[in-house]
């Protein structure tokens, strides 16, 4: 029997997607109209210091952690949405 259980993130993917475009347009100096959810964050600016602060920007305000290794994964903000919206292995 394992011990490893799985939990989704309390948050829905548009809500999301909403708060992490307008983090990224505040960071970036941009308006979120500017944020295209399809193009490479390095493309929109976001770079190694950056990323820290996304990941620990998303573990203060949605109580998910996440990884610099993550955000390189999954570096548009469609795709991070998704990660940060699947089924996350609790205690992860």
């Amino acid at each position: 029997m394992s011990n490893t259980s799985t939990t989704a993130i309390a948050h829905p993917p548009a809500s999301v997607a909403d708060w992490l475009t307008g983090f990224l347009a505040e960071l970036l100096d941009v308006t979120p109209d500017q944020i295209d959810p399809a193009t490479g964050l390095d493309m929109l600016g976001v770079d190694s210091a950056t990323t820290l602060v996304i990941c620990a920007k998303a573990r203060d305000e949605l109580g998910v952690p996440l990884r610099p290794r993550e955000v390189f994964d999954h570096f548009t903000v469609d795709a991070l949405v998704r990660h940060l919206t699947a089924r996350q292995p609790v205690g992860v």
